[in-house]
């Protein structure tokens, strides 16, 4: 059985290698795509917004996690699709190319995505 605390832990220290293996092992398991983003991606993505607010992690931590976390969207993404999940919404995000703002816009437009925005 996969252990999603680890998928959760990956996400927290930025690891986009064990993240996808993790959710990998998860799909692997039988769990379900919406309930690993639920459960375990999107508590990881709020732990890494309360650590930032706290002072504890600074930007490179949250573009380590936001890869992290896209590294696990990417095989979460075609499954959600083939379930016929809709998206809540859809979001336009962008900015100049080579902005500094890219690297927000980036990892804003990951948490968004997986709160269920495409």
């Amino acid at each position: 059985m996969a252990d999603l605390k680890k998928l959760h832990q990956a996400i927290l220290d930025g690891d986009a290698k064990l993240s996808a293996a993790e959710t990998t092992q998860a799909l692997a398991a039988g769990i379900d795509p919406i309930a690993i983003i639920e459960g375990t991606m999107i508590p990881a993505m709020d732990e890494v917004g309360r650590l930032f607010e706290c002072q504890d992690y600074f930007v490179p931590e949250l573009l380590l996690s936001g890869r992290a976390m896209k590294a696990a969207m990417q095989l979460l993404r075609p499954l959600l699709a083939k379930s016929g999940a809709q998206p809540a919404g859809r979001v336009v995000i962008g900015t100049v190319k080579g902005d500094l703002h890219d690297i927000g816009k980036n990892l804003v437009g990951s948490m968004l995505e997986g709160g269920g925005l495409p």
